[in-house]
Order: C-alpha cells, then structure tokens, then sequence
C-alpha cells in the first residue's frame, strides 16, 4: 500500500511538471490590458481618447493611460513594451525616431510609406495609416505684425528676425533630429535678436503678451485661431509633411491575437476619417473652450458612426 502511494505521488508530481513546462513552452501569459500614451498637447489627448472609446467598446480589451513623455522617450517606451499605442506622425518616425532627412526618401515614394518601412527595419515601430489631416510644424508671427509688413512667408519674415524674440517648447531645441531650432535657423539663413525656450503651455501667453514676436505652432492648433496668429507659409519646404496615426510595435496586432483578433480593424476605422478643419475645430474646443478631450473625442465618433 506504502508502495502504491509512492508511485502515485510520483506519478502527480510528473504530472505538475508536464503542466507547468507546457504552460511555460506554450508562450507569454495573454494580454488582457492595453497601455495608452498620454499626449502633450490636445490633439494627441483627442486621438488617443478616440482609440481607447474604440478598442473598450469593440474589443474584450482593458484600456489603461500612460502619462506622457517626450517623442523618442516615447518611441523607446513602446518597443521597451511599457506603452501599446500613440499618436505619432510620419515626418516625426522618420526624422526624429529614426534620424533620417527628408532628402533620404527616394524620388517616387511616398514619405509616409517610406517612414513605415524604414520604422519596421529599424526599429520594429510601425503607424497604422493616415487619419487624414496633415499637421506640419509652422512659424507663426503676431497678426498685426505681417498685416503691416506684408509677410506671409518665412523667407519673407528673415530681414526682420534680428530683432525679434523666437520662443518654441523644450523638443523644438533638441538636438536629436533634423527638424530642429538650429537646422532651421541654418536652412533659412536666419538670426534671431533672441530664443528661449518655453513651456508649451505658455508660449502662446507669451505671444499675447508680446514677450515673444515668433514662434513654432503646429498648423492644426486650437490656439493659432484663439491668439489671432498669422501661420506663415514655409516656401523653402524645410519642414516635412506630418501626417497623423497611430505608432505601435510591428508585433502589436501579434501579440493580442488571442484576446482581441479585430484590434487592427479596430484601430483602421479612424483612417481618412478627419480632415484639417475638422481637427482644428476639436482642438478648438480644448483649448479654448475647455472641453475636456474624451467628450469631443466621444462626439467626433458617435457623429460618424463609430460609437453609440
């Protein structure tokens, strides 16, 4: 009896084994969360709401949010796996993430699909596809100032910016990338009295104040209405398009296969969806009408058919 008992200990102790060597052989445990990141301005806070409300509402998915962080954190974070998705642009991955210059796409190939695949090369981070609207960086002028100067394009703006004070937030001084304060400043031959760099909270007071003359803005913001700015036409094409999406790991869709199999269907119903106007008026709403950016997001999704 004493006997029988050894062997059948032995024989569940084998047993256990085998359970856990299989669960271990048979890959990660499934992932039930996704981790959002956060953005530093508006329009990132309006897309990334949009995608949370889609994948809560379409998949068995928990959406949980990661404070924000600058753009190459950002980008280290999501192939680190700390973070799933962002909003991210074409001309960011492929200048600032991955140090290429516009120059380097070939003639013929569309920046965006170059980008992603140079992403994926690189450093396994792919967007999904454009949501339509274009938001470039922009230099912006009091607009006062290029109603009496007749200016409307940068180059235009140069023989003035010896006396004028350039403030941007703290990433348009980086040195990482190539579409930076001093390769701009190199690009089109200017010297400004003065620069300083700001918060971006608080660049657009210190516009309406008239403590800063000129500024970098991004063509789609709530704030460029708000402050009157005038948006000056980059003739010189220093800056390249920034077409919006969403960045993830090449791996992503691979990795929730199991417990959310549409995830990318999911993330595509938003592509070609939302043009310039209709961005520019949500962010409108944020900044300076103080809506918060779930229930514009909310708005925007259940006005095109995508949430109830």
């Amino acid at each position: 009896m004493m006997k029988w008992k050894k062997k059948g200990s032995l024989l569940l102790v084998l047993m256990l084994a085998v359970t856990m060597l299989a669960a271990c052989s048979g890959g990660e445990e499934e992932k039930t969360e996704i981790v959002l990141l956060e953005g530093q301005f508006s329009e990132i806070d309006i897309l990334i709401q949009m995608a949370g409300i889609l994948i809560e509402e379409n998949t068995d998915l928990q959406v949980s949010f990661h404070d924000s962080m600058n753009t190459v954190a950002a980008s280290n974070a999501v192939i680190a796996e700390e973070v799933d998705l962002y909003v991210s642009y074409d001309g960011t991955l492929l200048t600032t993430i991955l140090g290429y210059d516009p120059s380097d796409v070939p003639e013929g190939v569309d920046l965006f699909d170059y980008a992603k695949e140079k992403g994926v090369e690189d450093k396994g981070l792919t967007l999904t596809e454009k949501f339509g609207f274009e938001n470039t960086y922009a230099i912006a002028i009091q607009q006062a100032f290029a109603e009496e100067n007749n200016i409307s394009t940068i180059s235009e703006l140069v023989p003035y910016t010896n006396d004028m004070v350039f403030v941007a937030e703290h990433e348009f001084f980086d040195e990482e990338g190539t579409m930076r304060f001093i390769p701009f400043n190199e690009y089109y031959g200017i010297e400004w009295g003065g620069s300083n760099s700001i918060d971006i909270g608080l660049k657009f007071a210190a516009m309406d104040s008239e403590n800063a003359d000129a500024t970098m803005v991004y063509s789609t913001d709530g704030l460029n209405k708000m402050f009157d700015l005038a948006i000056l036409e980059d003739d010189q094409n220093f800056f390249p398009q920034y077409f919006a999406s969403f960045m993830h790991r090449d791996s992503l869709y691979e990795e929730y296969a199991n417990t959310a199999p549409n995830l990318e269907e999911v993330l595509l119903s938003l592509e070609g969806l939302i043009d310039n106007t209709a961005m520019i008026e949500m962010n409108y709403r944020v900044d300076a009408e103080n809506e918060t950016a779930y229930d514009v997001a909310k708005e925007f999704l259940v006005a095109n058919g995508l949430s109830e």
